[in-house]
């Protein structure tokens, strides 16, 4: 409710409060853009306008590509408009039904201004980048960031400062950066225009962001959060403490697709900034938004709001409630765990000093006991039991329960873990381990990343390389950190830990054949 009644008033009136909390109740249940295309997809009339299906028609007729349009159905294509259709709008113009929606998702996220973006939070990362930041600006970034946000820094001709990595071999994974080093960075950078940090980390690892918030405000400094995995965080009393949100941030980024309900590539940009200028923003939004978006993202992102306003808080409680009967069961277990804040803690020197926390839903699960290799793990969960894992290391499985799961879902996934860890599966043995590079050198960078990323770059074997300066972004996965940027010199340290993981065969984003862009001398 927007406002407050007394026990007493509400016991001696009742049918005073009732008229407030329908509205309200009306209020939180709208769907403004939703309503609008839904009704206009359904009394649709003749199309003489893009898009060129019309309607589905071509896909239809046609005797060669008539099985899309039976898959997909008429709903699909009827609903499939163009910014033609004028009562809809645009994502350019606020004074639509897409402004009202935003206005509702602003509302519901206590932001003062939310936008839709429908090509992904990689996009809009780079959308808020090239809105604060210009030629030269220092910037402080989580060298865990998303590549979207280097890239970002990239097109902004920025200077990034780097926050270390927190990595940790055995697992393949890494936590949020240390608040001590960025208390330092800041006190060393006054000048810095902008804090970015990833809020909540792939393998579910949470940022105390109070602190983080606190600190760069104090220098004037604004903080900027993607927290694409997170988009849940202030729906439910046991997330809203590393909520970025919460914690006061100026800019925060939603991938709405990965966790709750939304299309793939439907994402939210939230505004607190106090000196937000909007002007500019959406100069800079019009550079990187389509004129023909996907009226069915957007209007996923209208039902999306709804949902978390209406019932978030009742979803995640279940989805917790049914995490924690699956850690329960899988105490059963002899050789396979699911690791806990504690197990954290046990990695990370910095986990409790920084009140580092760790989202239940993002299931991670200790295999390195198996006698299976990683590849005839994947194989067990994804030919035999049906299970597609979000993320596999040399030693973990990555497991996502996002608001489409269900407590039969996790029965599945126990059964399955049950056959591994009771080697009731007809798996050859063959382990594999191998954990990764334990040192991930630092970044060190000779000049601003645009200048080497635009150079007049050549293709070098990887062996080389040595002293010469990268002009691409060389991200090896897992751990998703990138090992070299441009601008940054190509020592003896990364060319060994490129091999490295070669060895154990990484998927490393940026290396061509074992041969990497340098800047031409």
């Amino acid at each position: 409710m927007e406002g407050f009644f007394s026990t007493s008033e509400v016991e001696k009136e009742p049918d005073s409060v009732i008229g407030y909390i329908i509205n309200d109740f009306d209020d939180r249940c709208e769907t403004p853009f939703w309503t609008a295309y839904k009704r206009y997809a359904i009394e649709t009339n003749d199309s003489w306008h893009t898009p060129g299906h019309s309607g589905g028609a071509s896909f239809r007729n046609s005797p060669y590509i008539n099985d899309f349009y039976r898959f997909y159905g008429r709903n699909t294509f009827i609903s499939d408009l163009s910014v033609s259709v004028d009562s809809l709008g645009s994502l350019s113009d606020s004074s639509n039904c897409i402004g009202q929606a935003q206005k509702l998702v602003a509302n519901t996220f206590s932001v003062k201004e939310s936008f839709f973006v429908t090509n992904g939070s990689s996009t809009s990362n780079k959308i808020v980048l090239q809105t604060l930041l210009r030629e030269g600006d220092k910037v402080i970034v989580d060298r865990n960031c998303h590549k979207s946000v280097h890239y970002g820094v990239i097109q902004a001709r920025a200077m990034p400062l780097y926050l270390d990595s927190m990595f940790n071999p055995d697992y393949g994974i890494f936590a949020p950066p240390s608040l001590q080093q960025l208390r330092q960075l800041l006190h060393d950078n006054q000048d810095a225009k902008l804090v970015v940090l990833t809020g909540c980390t792939y393998d579910g690892l949470l940022t105390d962001l109070k602190q983080v918030v606190e600190a760069a405000h104090s220098y004037g400094v604004k903080v900027f959060i993607d927290e694409a995995w997170f988009a849940y965080a202030g729906f439910h009393p046991r997330y809203r403490p590393y909520s970025a949100i919460e914690a006061g941030a100026d800019y925060v980024t939603h991938s709405a697709h990965k966790v709750v309900s939304a299309f793939s590539q439907a994402s939210y940009i939230h505004v607190n900034d106090p000196e937000f200028d909007k002007d500019f923003f959406k100069e800079v939004y019009a550079i990187h938004t389509s004129t023909s978006p996907q009226y069915q993202l957007i209007a996923s992102l209208d039902v999306c709001r709804k949902q978390l306003e209406m019932e978030g808080f009742s979803i995640i409680s279940r989805l917790l409630q049914h995490v924690d009967e699956l850690k329960h069961k899988a105490k059963e277990f002899t050789r396979i765990r699911i690791l806990d804040t504690a197990n954290f803690a046990g990695m990370f020197t910095h986990f409790s000093q920084d009140n580092i926390g760790h989202d239940p839903l993002k299931i991670l699960i200790d295999v390195s006991e198996l006698d299976y290799s990683n590849q005839a793990i994947h194989g067990f969960l994804m030919d035999e039991v049906g299970l597609e894992i979000e993320k596999f290391t040399h030693s973990t499985l990555l497991v996502l329960l996002t608001f489409g799961g269900s407590k039969s879902k996790l029965i599945r996934l126990f059964n399955a873990l049950n056959k591994l860890d009771s080697g009731h599966v007809s798996l050859r043995k063959s382990k594999t381990l191998q954990p990764l590079p334990q040192e991930i050198p630092p970044i060190t960078l000779t000049t601003l990343p645009a200048d080497a990323f635009f150079a007049e770059r050549e293709l070098l074997p990887l062996h080389e390389s040595e002293g010469r300066v990268a002009a691409g972004l060389i991200t090896p996965y897992p751990p998703g950190i990138p090992l070299l940027v441009p601008g940054q010199l190509v020592e003896k340290a990364h060319i060994d830990y490129l091999y490295s993981l070669m060895k154990q065969k990484v998927t490393i984003q940026g290396l061509h054949d074992s041969h990497l862009y340098v800047q031409v001398s």
